[in-house]
């Protein structure tokens, strides 16, 4: 009985030091590949500077599913109030939050 303890053990003692191996090859591998993705980030600031770009286009169908942030919020609506959405990316981005006006003060 034992011994079949001391087995377990050591089975449990081998496994836990694969686990701990392969967490420390993941970070380092994970610390390389972060200082690679700064300077990407770097290159990608400087390339938006000089091109004067205003948002990251997500899609290329209309401009409120290109640029969300600098759409006008009832755009999607400007064929027809009651449309479908016509664009497939529409349905992905959520439409804007809107706080309801304070009507505390009116009759």
């Amino acid at each position: 009985m034992t011994s079949r303890r001391c087995l377990y053990v050591r089975a449990l003692l081998v496994v836990v030091a694969f686990e701990v191996a392969v967490a420390t090859c993941l970070a380092l591998v994970g610390s390389r590949r972060a200082a690679g993705l700064d300077r990407a980030r770097i290159d990608n600031r400087r390339l938006v500077s000089e091109l004067g770009l205003a948002d990251l286009a997500l899609w290329s169908d209309a401009s409120y599913c290109r640029h969300p942030s600098l759409a006008v919020p009832y755009s999607a609506l400007a064929d027809h109030p009651s449309a479908m959405e016509h664009f497939p990316a529409g349905s992905m981005v959520p439409p804007p939050w809107f706080e309801p006006p304070d009507r505390r003060g009116e009759p």
